[in-house]
């Protein structure tokens, strides 16, 4: 398991938690915030854009944090933990925390596309519902790439991968309520809650309608498609914008979701770059295209499309060519069967399987990737 992502396990109050994942990740945390720093002032310069200097992004992100508090200030607890116990600054934590909204909000003409998620539907009972993603981004993200398993009294336990500082973005819990993502760039971005925020408040859910609304009612900083699903197979797509949303769900089928509006109502709202259209385009419509080609779907099935190399260097498996980013994570879950796989890069690297519910956590290959494991309480 050379390869394997870091693995780490924390339970107890969110401050320990959060001291926990900051004593762990020290370095990354350290290593990873002057490079995002640098990129967002570099990528801005060279794309013609009004320099995203790290005093600009502070500002900025710093508009977010009364709604975060407001929408979860248990979590805020948790992110001043992970600062404190890392020795870094909480509010370049936070702003951190805000990285994909951040791009949106400010730049649009240098975010470049990303994410592709999968949807498969299972039968009436649930049986064979899954949903996945490649998690594409900068490529000096991939050494910070982790996955955390939460364990906590009050709310159902998850598993997520999320990157080292960052409060989490995709994953399960124990219950299997389930979420993927796609970055989307709307017009209406503003004072909100950064991403990784909410997807914590659906990883603490019980019952999908409680998910649904833990994206609905929050006050967001920018767009994104949260895909959700749970343990009865019900699949829900919210492609939201930073003031609305609207629900797509794969009655007909399988289906597919990259980096652009699909809900006809929420199209004059985007504002992601010509250039970066194309892309989105091609992964949404060959991912769709692979889907829909195959009889039943299995979760290898989905674990082979996302390695999918069409339109290299920037496909569905995204591989860093000239500064284009690419795919560190990996992700299928299997929310009936409450089991998750995670992989570096999906072409490449071997996939590992865990266990999410509550009867069969800590899970299959989870102790060959352990980093460490910290109990409080």
């Amino acid at each position: 398991m050379e390869h394997a992502l870091p693995y780490l396990e924390v339970s107890g109050g969110p401050g320990e938690r959060g001291r926990a994942h900051g004593e762990v990740f020290r370095d990354e945390i350290q290593n990873l915030l002057p490079a995002y720093f640098e990129y967002l002032d570099s990528v801005s310069r060279s794309s013609g854009v009004e320099p995203l200097t790290k005093t600009r992004a502070l500002e900025i992100s710093a508009t977010y944090l009364e709604p975060t508090e407001r929408y979860a200030p248990d979590l805020m607890v948790e992110a001043r933990g992970i600062a404190e116990a890392a020795d870094v600054s909480f509010e370049e934590l936070f702003c951190l925390n805000a990285f994909l909204d951040m791009f949106d909000f400010l730049s649009p003409p240098f975010v470049q596309s990303g994410c592709t998620s999968l949807m498969v539907p299972g039968n009436l009972k649930g049986e064979g519902a899954l949903i996945a993603q490649n998690y594409d981004l900068p490529a000096y993200f991939s050494e910070a790439a982790i996955l955390l398993r939460v364990v906590d009294s009050d709310v159902p336990s998850s598993l997520f991968y999320t990157n080292a500082g960052m409060l989490g973005c995709s994953g399960m819990n124990e219950l299997g309520i389930s979420v993927v993502i796609n970055n989307l760039v709307p017009s209406d971005s503003g004072p909100g809650v950064p991403y990784p925020f909410i997807i914590r408040k659906v990883l603490e859910t019980e019952r999908i309608g409680d998910a649904i609304d833990a994206v609905g009612a929050a006050t967001r900083a920018s767009g994104m498609n949260y895909v959700l699903c749970d343990k009865h197979g019900e699949i829900y797509s919210i492609e939201s914008s930073a003031r609305d949303y609207e629900v797509l769900v794969p009655f007909d089928g399988p289906m597919a979701h990259a980096n652009h509006y699909l809900a006809e109502r929420l199209k004059p709202l985007e504002c992601r770059a010509w250039s970066q259209r194309g892309q989105s385009i091609l992964r949404w419509g060959r991912a769709t295209r692979l889907l829909k080609g195959h009889g039943s779907l299995e979760p290898e099935d989905l674990r082979e499309i996302l390695g999918d190399r069409v339109n290299a260097p920037i496909g569905i498996c995204r591989k860093n060519v000239n500064g284009c980013g690419e795919t560190i994570c990996g992700i299928v879950l299997s929310p009936p069967e409450g089991k998750a796989w995670f992989v570096r890069v999906p072409s490449e690297d071997e996939w590992v399987a865990y266990g999410v519910s509550k009867e069969t956590r800590p899970g299959e290959g989870a102790e060959s990737t352990k980093r460490g494991r910290y109990g409080f309480g």
